[in-house]
């Protein structure tokens, strides 16, 4: 391990410090971002269900993925209890 004067080692965990503050900063920002989808994008939503559909559909409730697709997906295959078959 590196041998440190304490001077150097308080201006690390000063320049750590500073670094945590504004990371903390950024993280506070965008924790509250998602939480409000545009009007415009669910408008769009509905109009292409709506033409998929053939009818008209009420956008009732918005939800977010608490997981990532891939997350999700390999979690599916590492439960997929069936036998492959590879010939």
């Amino acid at each position: 391990m590196n041998d440190m004067s304490q001077e150097e080692l308080l201006a690390t965990i000063a320049r750590l410090t500073e670094q945590m503050e504004a990371l903390q900063s950024r993280v506070d920002g965008l924790e509250g971002h998602h939480d409000k989808v545009p009007q415009t994008d669910l408008v769009l939503i509905g109009a292409a269900v709506a033409a998929y559909f053939g009818h008209k559909a009420k956008v009732k409730a918005v939800r977010y993925g608490s997981q990532t697709r891939w997350a999700a997906a390999t979690r599916g295959r590492v439960h997929d209890r069936s036998v492959p078959h590879s010939r």
